[in-house]
């Protein structure tokens, strides 16, 4: 079973509406000349150790006002940028967020 599916299962299973944050996360993106961001594919280690990649089938950048706490319970500062994702878990489209903190060069990966 694919890890994202996993977690939403065991989020489900115990009634917890707040995502869930995964911090070690590997991300490929496009770094355009002009400063866009444009995410395409992150990894993950599943539960048994081993990596599972998704690659990113459309993303939308969230504009926000800062600082505020994500839904994911993730201080967003005026720094932060944060984008929500499709991607295809098991054939079906999944929304997932990422965020990314330029100061460390550190990517969060936000489920429900």
């Amino acid at each position: 079973m694919p890890y994202l599916i996993w977690l939403q299962k065991k989020q489900k299973d115990k009634n917890i509406f707040m995502g869930k944050v995964i911090q070690e996360v590997d991300v490929i993106a496009q770094f355009k000349y002009d400063g866009e961001i444009i995410p395409l594919r992150f990894q993950l280690i599943n539960e048994d150790g081993k990596p599972e990649a998704y690659t990113i089938k459309g993303y939308k950048r969230i504009r926000h006002k800062s600082p505020y706490k994500s839904i994911d319970d993730i201080l967003v500062i005026s720094t932060t940028i944060v984008f929500e994702c499709q991607v295809n878990v098991q054939d079906k489209l999944s929304i997932v967020r990422l965020y990314f903190q330029p100061e460390g060069h550190i990517w969060l990966l936000g489920i429900d």
